[in-house]
């Protein structure tokens, strides 16, 4: 065997032990909150001027809480409140939008719900119904290394990303 052809023989190998351990989870409801430590901390994304900021706690309890702002022009444009929660059927990520005074966008009965549909170990996804119930919007967490985070936005047919640093 030349050593070329052991190299390739290596790195297929060494590839597909980490495709099994990026499978995604098939119990979601084992997926426990401490899991998604690596989402706490102050994040932030400067691109083009504006500040797109997010900020997570550390798990305790049974819940992560977050809040995120949008900063354009020298102004709010929006915020919102965020959880991440442990339920009996798994984790639910829920959040509410608020115009600059803090008036409430969804019903204020009840907070946009989003559940755990896909883990990967450093990778999330959350789906669910709209706040106004006629669309589907679905978040995406990944870690990028230790002082990396991407949040992907999917609704609507289009995606936004958010590329953070840790502050």
């Amino acid at each position: 065997m030349t050593a070329r052809r052991g190299l390739l023989i290596a790195f297929l190998a060494l590839g597909a032990g980490s495709l099994a351990a990026q499978a995604p989870t098939a119990d979601l409801a084992a997926v426990k909150l401490t899991d998604l430590s690596w989402i706490a901390g102050h994040w932030v994304d400067e691109t083009e001027g504006k500040l797109s900021e997010e900020v997570w706690t550390t798990p305790a309890g049974d819940s992560m809480l977050g809040m995120w702002r949008y900063v354009s022009g020298g102004k709010l444009r929006i915020s919102e409140l965020l959880s991440i929660q442990q339920g009996d059927a798994g984790l639910v990520f829920r959040l509410r939008h608020f115009d600059p005074p803090l008036v409430g966008r969804e019903d204020k009965e009840r907070a946009v719900e989003l559940r755990l549909v896909r883990f990967l170990g450093q990778e999330a996804s959350f789906e669910g119904a709209e706040y106004d119930g006629k669309g589907r919007v679905r978040l995406t967490y990944r870690a990028l290394g230790r002082d990396g985070l991407r949040v992907t936005l999917e609704k609507g047919g289009k995606a936004e990303e958010f590329a953070f640093k840790r502050r």
